[in-house]
């Protein structure tokens, strides 16, 4: 009889799709795991690297920093254009974490032509159209995680990466961490953070502990309850396309059909998937170009099979 994960694989592999690394960890120990290469190096998180920037507002809300009720205007008041739209001026921290910042477009992405072109990313928010009153719509959108970002980089007068070096990713045994840079030199924030299968999963097991690694709460249970939770509805906007995006969004998470439990998701087919009830965490690295949801549809449906998994 296969494991979960030599079932998964099994599926995975039924449809062609390129899965690099899972992995499935339960009660703190690595119970299974698949990986295709001799070593398990590092890859690009897309955007899981967004819940860790949303780990990173937890932790500088928790040092008072920043407020998730704050106006992103009156922190950048250099950026802020000449008369100013009502909605852009009513952009709070919270609404950047649930992309519900209002913009009438989601902007540019990662490999889009802009990303190699534009060289002032703050600016290119602020001079943004804003159709919707904050709060009203989701909308995905990578520059709502980068200007939160560069809020805490402001505050912090360093940015995330060196913010979050000693905070979060050495307690979480991630050492000597990578993470691109915009032509400022913010850190990208949605993209370009660099973790291994195993570094994923530890980043997985500090969720499932609400906050806690290596003896030390290193973001409070509150927050990570909170941006883990639905925080807005998500079903309109992909009814028609994507059924596992359809239960709404948290601070930067995506809601599952089970309950209480939640997952990271990532470009290409990067995802961890935290189930609390079961003490477990799964992560999946892969580089997949076509129908890369797919690898996460294949994992979720072979979950909901299993019962949650025992």
């Amino acid at each position: 009889m296969n494991t979960f994960i030599e079932e998964y694989i099994n599926r995975v592999n039924a449809e062609k799709k390129n899965i690099l690394y899972a992995q499935l960890r339960q009660g703190g120990q690595v119970r299974e795991e698949y990986s295709r290469f001799p070593q398990k190096t590092r890859l690009n998180l897309m955007s899981i690297s967004k819940s860790v920037v949303s780990v990173g507002a937890g932790i500088a809300i928790d040092e008072g920093l920043i407020s998730l009720d704050e106006k992103i205007c009156e922190a950048f008041p250099e950026y802020v254009p000449d008369n100013p739209s009502h909605n852009l001026l009513a952009i709070k921290v919270r609404h950047l974490l649930t992309m519900s910042s209002g913009l009438a477009a989601p902007l540019f992405f990662a490999d889009d032509p802009e990303r190699y072109t534009v060289k002032d990313w703050i600016a290119y928010f602020f001079t943004a159209g804003f159709d919707r009153p904050p709060g009203e719509r989701f909308l995905y959108s990578n520059f709502n995680t980068y200007m939160i970002s560069c809020l805490i980089e402001k505050r912090a007068k360093q940015n995330l990466l060196e913010y979050l070096r000693n905070r979060l990713f050495e307690p979480l045994g991630i050492g000597n961490p990578d993470w691109t840079l915009c032509p400022k030199g913010h850190v990208h924030a949605a993209n370009g953070l660099y973790f291994n299968i195993d570094e994923l999963g530890f980043f997985g097991e500090m969720l499932l502990r609400e906050g806690a690694a290596a003896g030390r709460q290193l973001v409070s249970k509150a927050y990570i309850r909170e941006a883990a939770a639905k925080q807005i509805e998500t079903l309109k906007v992909y009814e028609q396309e994507q059924r596992y995006q359809t239960y709404g969004y948290g601070y930067q998470f995506w809601m599952t059909p089970m309950p209480n439990t939640f997952i990271c998701n990532g470009n290409y087919g990067q995802y961890c998937l935290v189930l609390p009830e079961k003490e477990m965490v799964i992560s999946v690295m892969s580089l997949e170009g076509n129908s890369y949801k797919r690898i996460r549809d294949i994992l979720i449906d072979l979950v909901l099979e299993k019962g949650g998994i025992t």
